[in-house]
């Protein structure tokens, strides 16, 4: 067993915790006025820097799987809002056919009226090459893998350097 940490340290961590709860409660609006979503989530400010790290880090594992969560129900979510958008196409299609059929230009009912509207023009691109630079938006994305690349093994990049990034914290689950 490790020796008891110095009462400095200890105030170090607890310090940390309290500007990471502040933070916390300053950039997610749902716990601003809800003490007790923040309790259940970081615990009460009580108890020893073990047990504050302990509930620190289940809030994160959870955070995560909440996020992951989320993303599958985004991921679902557009699947349905393409399904949707493939049946609105189809049957205002449908629609308009009908009204071409019947030779109605405009039909009205309580919740809706449907009107079959005159040809616009829009602009087709037939070759995308040759179309002069005035009519094309660029877009300069740095490519980060080929800078790497070449500064690892010391090609002097202008505007691009190595950096060290910061310590970072693994979590595994069982």
């Amino acid at each position: 067993m490790s020796e008891a940490p110095s009462a400095f340290k200890t105030e170090i961590a607890l310090s940390v915790w309290q500007s990471a709860r502040a933070r916390l409660l300053l950039e997610d609006e749902s716990l601003e006025h809800d003490q007790q979503a923040l309790e259940e989530i970081l615990g009460q400010e009580t108890g020893d820097v073990e047990d504050i790290l302990a509930r620190t880090v289940r809030a994160a594992v959870f955070a995560t799987s909440q996020a992951e969560a989320a993303g599958k129900m985004i991921e679902d979510l557009q699947v349905r809002k393409k399904r949707y958008v493939n049946r609105a196409m189809a049957l205002r299609g449908t629609a308009m056919a009908i009204m071409t059929a019947m030779e109605w230009r405009k039909r009205e009912a309580p919740d809706f009226t449907a009107s079959v509207l005159a040809p616009r023009q829009s602009v087709n691109i037939t070759d995308e090459a040759v179309i002069p630079d005035d009519y094309v938006k660029v877009t300069r994305t740095p490519d980060k893998n080929a800078l790497m690349a070449d500064l690892t093994v010391g090609v002097v990049i202008p505007g691009a350097e190595l950096v060290e990034g910061l310590p970072s914290i693994s979590v595994r689950t069982r």
